[in-house]
């Protein structure tokens, strides 16, 4: 038997109040799809977190390809040979899709010249359909996924670990994706899956290791013997007979939501009615606008056409609109659009409706958290207490903290994207039977999901999207799995004869054109408008008066920007980490008081040497403290700054009760040098602000200490906490992937692959 590629052995992590994972086995050989299997909060993901170096165990032993992981590192992970894709993600949105494939190859890259060209030829081997330059947070999720996989693939890998991987991905996506392990396993490389669909572990996996409460529960092999059902009683502790709840049949014969005409970005033309207690479905392969069309009707996006909720007009693009008439929008990405992270999980619950608990403009807690757990007992969220950050729960349990907070808001109309999203079996009935009983209190559901066979099971009737359109209505017995997975491979031969899309609000492409050049990845652009300000305001001021533009004058006004400028360059260092410094104009008084005796008058110029290095020390003592408090008390930047702002301002008052004191003659001059009218202190400073920007868009550790600010997570999952500094040289070529792993040649299906199925049947 060939050596295991990845070993974990006795792997245990404890965080407060949970013991996540307890000496945990593990091991995955070369050519073998092992599949870890677990309801959600069962410690799959921190297991691979784990492996790849993400997270730090209280116990235990990981090696790749024979050799040690000696620390919580993902970049040695990476040069051992393994390669994570992680279940929400490992990019910086903020960042464009070259510098996130940069931000995951190895070092020996490390140079950002040619990145465009070298990120195209790897998108285009593996037919990612996106630009280099397109910014991530723009891409839509499935594309967002396969970014992912890509960034993970560049670095041809041995290990190859894979949380959740089709998540987010349709039918087609899904037999990609399957194509692409097929190779990878063919050529030796050894794959970690995890994923809550048990048709994909059956049809991939060749053996399946099963977690419950953070143990292990065994590995088995998957062979025609083992079934669906099989594994849940595995994972969940005791069968589940039912998936789907039975069905209720909606006989009102009013209309809870009409749709006219219906026009926007991605879709056009789309009419429908929608019975109260009707359970309506959203079909297509992913980018055919049906994701749109509900975010449209949520107020999310804007959109044309005629929209009415129990007979009152809804304007489009307005979510407050959208809600007061009783429409309720669940986003797919709840972390950025469903859960407040940081409330608790009863905040999170009541957070839309708490004037139902106030009197007299106070809030009653105790009536509060009453509504509060009798959803969480209703839904069967699973939390240590209602005051437990909602980020700390599993995806299943968030999700059902967010139709808890829907179902007291008592909407109307409800509009859920991908309701069971990285949601494990047992979640997963709960949200099915919470969903069918509202509807049997006359609530009217829209789903959009990428499962098929969720939306047979679970809808009335599912419309098929295809460029925009509803090509098909499915109902009754041709509401089947196979039935809408036919419609998508025929959609596409429907979709190759319709016309483009219409682009709404035609009468303003001036303004969204403008739109895109201030907020694209143009970073001169600000620039631009700040030189057309300065210009402005000069013009007016040159014009008010004759002394405005003498050389004396500017020469003063540079004098007096020098400072601003340095202040300036400190600041967006801050605001590069999310943070803002209110403490910036007393130190700069403090390091004046500072300079007015220790750089004073009639000393000597070793004297003023030292004089400067202690304001230098000052700045740095004030820099120090800050960045303690905020980053290990854990104190917000605001909070810290005004403290900061208070104690230097005293300091310098204690020192200095009044305007006393001089500055060397000798050092004022060397400042006041100047080449024309122009300070040479001034022209250092922007020297030193073009050598840095130089570093900070053109270096592997500028885009390195980038990443570190916009998104820490996913810069430490592509070890960007490790050595930041580095040798710059070019990428002028793609990375070399083997013949195996040649994806421009990828099959377009994967026999016996099912598109998504639930977990059980």
């Amino acid at each position: 038997m060939a050596a295991a590629s990845l070993e974990l052995a006795g792997i245990s992590k404890r965080y407060p109040g949970v013991q996540a994972l307890s000496e945990v086995s593990f091991e995955c050989r070369p050519g073998e799809v092992h599949a870890v299997l677990g309801e959600n909060g069962s410690g799959k993901s921190t297991l691979l977190g784990i492996a790849s170096g993400s997270v730090a165990a209280d116990e235990g032993r990981v090696a790749i390809m024979g050799e040690a992981l000696t620390s919580a590192d993902p970049m040695l992970a990476r040069r051992l040979g393994l390669a994570a894709v992680y279940q929400d993600d490992s990019l910086v949105r903020e960042l464009t899709v070259a510098d996130n494939l940069i931000l995951g190859a190895k070092d020996d890259h490390a140079s950002l010249r040619g990145r465009q060209a070298w990120a195209q030829a790897l998108i285009a081997q593996f037919d990612l359909g996106v630009a280099p330059d397109a910014m991530v947070g723009d891409l839509n999720p499935a594309q967002r996924q396969f970014l992912e996989i890509v960034k993970a693939l560049a670095t041809n890998p041995s290990v190859l670990l894979l949380d959740e991987p089709t998540s987010t991905l349709d039918h087609s996506g899904v037999e990609k994706l399957a194509g692409i392990v097929e190779q990878i396993v063919a050529g030796g490389a050894a794959v970690v899956y995890v994923s809550h669909r048990l048709p994909e572990i059956l049809a991939l996996a060749d053996r399946v290791t099963i977690l419950r409460d953070g143990v292990s529960r065994g590995t088995y092999v998957i062979d025609d013997r083992l079934s669906e059902s099989d594994l849940v009683a595995l994972m969940v502790g005791r069968p589940i007979e039912q998936e789907f709840p039975g069905e209720h049949e909606a006989t009102s014969k009013r209309i809870a939501l009409s749709v006219e005409g219906l026009v926007g970005p991605r879709f056009q033309g789309v009419s429908f009615q929608l019975s109260p207690g009707e359970i309506l479905g959203f079909a297509g392969a992913e980018g055919n606008g049906q994701r749109e069309v509900l975010r449209a009707l949520g107020g999310l996006v804007e959109a044309r056409g005629s929209v009415t909720c129990e007979g009152r007009s809804v304007a489009a693009g307005r979510p407050r609109d959208a809600l007061n008439a009783g429409i309720l929008s669940i986003s797919a990405d709840r972390a950025a659009e469903s859960i407040f992270p940081p409330l608790g999980v009863g905040e999170n619950i009541t957070i839309q409706v708490l004037q139902q608990f106030a009197a007299s403009g106070l809030i009653s807690t105790r009536a509060e958290k009453s509504a509060a757990n009798a959803l969480v007992d209703e839904l069967n969220i699973v939390a240590a207490s209602l005051d437990q950050p909602v980020s700390g729960l599993s995806g299943g349990n968030q999700q059902k903290a967010v139709l808890a907070r829907s179902f007291l808001l008592g909407a109307r109309v409800m509009l859920i994207d991908e309701p069971t999203q990285g949601v494990d079996a047992n979640a997963r009935f709960d949200i099915y039977r919470a969903i069918r009983a509202k509807a049997g209190e006359g609530v009217a559901f829209i789903i959009n999901s990428s499962d098929a066979l969720e939306l047979a099971g679970l809808c009335d009737r599912v419309l098929i999207f295809s460029r925009g359109h509803v090509i098909r209505e499915l109902r009754g017995k041709d509401l089947t799995e196979e039935s809408i997975v036919s419609s998508f491979l025929r959609s596409k031969e429907v979709a190759a004869n319709g016309k483009n899309l219409a682009r709404p609000g035609g009468g303003r492409l001036s303004l969204i054109g403008l739109g895109r050049l201030v907020s694209g990845n143009q970073r001169w652009t600000p620039l631009v408008f700040l030189a057309l300000l300065v210009l402005a305001v000069g013009g007016y001021a040159s014009a008010k008066t004759d002394v405005f533009l003498t050389s004396l004058n500017l020469r003063h006004i540079l004098y007096a920007a020098a400072p601003l400028a340095l202040v300036t360059m400190a600041q967006f260092t801050v605001l590069m980490v999310r943070g803002f410094d209110i403490s910036v104009g007393s130190l700069m008084s403090l390091t004046v008081v500072v300079a007015s005796f220790m750089i004073a008058s009639e000393i000597g110029a070793a004297a003023i040497l030292l004089g400067v290095a202690l304001c230098l020390l000052v700045g740095l003592a004030v820099g120090v403290a800050n960045g303690v408090l905020v980053r290990f008390v854990g104190i917000n930047s605001v909070i810290t700054t005004i403290a900061t702002l208070s104690v230097v301002q005293g300091i310098s008052l204690y020192l200095r009760p009044s305007p006393l004191g001089a500055i060397s003659d000798d050092f004022m001059e060397i400042l006041r040098t100047r080449v024309g009218f122009v300070p040479i202190s001034l022209i250092v400073i922007v020297l030193s602000a073009i050598a840095a920007d130089i570093w900070l868009y053109r270096t592997r550790s500028g885009l390195k200490t980038r990443a570190v600010g916009f998104r820490e997570e996913a810069a430490k999952r592509n070890g960007a906490f490790m050595s930041t500094l580095s040798i710059c040289a070019p990428i002028s070529s793609p990375p070399s992937l083997p013949r195996w792993l040649d994806c421009s040649s990828l099959r377009r299906s994967a026999s016996g692959i099912p598109s998504s199925g639930p977990v059980i049947r």
